[in-house]
């Protein structure tokens, strides 16, 4: 099948509505973030629409953690859900529809990990927080679940921390049923064609991506560091089966799929699901972008049926 040569008329439509907004990481600094966190959060809210219920906020291992329960309860498996935003944007209940969304969509607690986010708190302040709450909430796990049967989700920045978690995870013999990483930027070493190829026009670009590394590193050299590069990691054996999604029109399509193959060539169930016409973001344009709301279904379906096993 041809790619297609340009987004899908939705994802326009919604990037079109944000032309004239600056570019996200317009005027960031070390000291000061508060413009792109504000257009983020607006931003967001706009395309994942507004939550539909408020979370309960809970303790797991020192790190705020945001439990959505399910319109309907339909399984007694859970999620764990590390948000996008570059490990610096998307913190507090910014992400509060996009959680409940893949509460609503597996029928499932979901326990959304509030994470410290740079430039305040740097690597690895973000992954040490995730994997603080995870081993809380294994240990104390929300009522009503099956303990054994979760999954890790992320999103971007979010599906990086997954991925560098998941490792720690399987050593230490507690890893995940099921994952579910959304355009991940697994390797901070590798180039990848597809940042200069969607360098510039569909919502994430080759600045943004440089700017929040920048902001997340704060001078730490990522080179043979496998927390931030999971793709480097000397085995990858042993994860849980994995759906890794990428699109098209994202700086970071490349980099998701070089991570599936290493996944897959390590002997790990991996289903790659690619969506060629939607961008960077898209787990969070649901209630703006037809294309994006059935993408974002189908992979929520797929993760529902590893759980159900």
């Amino acid at each position: 099948m041809t790619a297609p040569t340009e987004p899908d008329p939705g994802v326009r439509a919604l990037l079109g509505r944000w032309s004239g907004d600056p570019a996200m990481f317009e005027g960031a600094t070390a000291e000061d973030v508060s413009g792109p966190r504000a257009r983020f959060i607006a931003q967001l809210t706009e395309s994942a629409g507004p939550a539909p219920r408020v979370p309960e906020v809970r303790d797991a291992g020192g790190v705020p953690v945001r439990v959505h329960r399910p319109a309907a309860s339909t399984s007694d498996a859970w999620a764990v859900f590390l948000h996008g935003g570059g490990w610096v944007l998307g913190g507090g209940d910014a992400y509060d529809a996009v959680a409940a969304r893949l509460a609503d969509d597996l029928g499932a607690v979901v326990a959304a990990v509030d994470y410290r986010l740079a430039p305040e708190h740097p690597f690895p302040a973000a992954l040490d927080d995730a994997q603080a709450a995870i081993r809380a909430l294994q240990d104390a796990p929300p009522a009503g679940v099956d303990p054994s049967r979760w999954a890790l989700v992320g999103d971007s920045a979010g599906a990086n921390l997954a991925a560098a978690a998941e490792l720690a995870l399987r050593d230490e013999g507690r890893a995940p049923a099921a994952s579910l990483l959304v355009y991940p930027p697994p390797d901070f070493e590798g180039r990848y064609p597809s940042v200069t190829e969607n360098a510039e026009g569909y919502w994430l670009t080759a600045r943004d991506v440089r700017a929040c590394s920048k902001l997340y590193l704060a001078g730490h050299d990522p080179r043979g560091d496998v927390r931030l590069s999971p793709l480097r990691a000397a085995s990858l054996a042993g994860l849980p089966p994995t759906i890794v999604a990428t699109a098209g029109f994202d700086p970071l399509r490349d980099a998701g799929h070089a991570y599936a193959d290493a996944v897959a060539a390590a002997g790990v169930d991996v289903r790659r699901r690619e969506h060629p016409a939607l961008v960077h973001g898209f787990y969070g344009f649901t209630a703006a972008v037809p294309a994006a709301d059935a993408a974002v279904g189908a992979l929520h379906a797929e993760l529902a049926g590893l759980l159900a096993g």
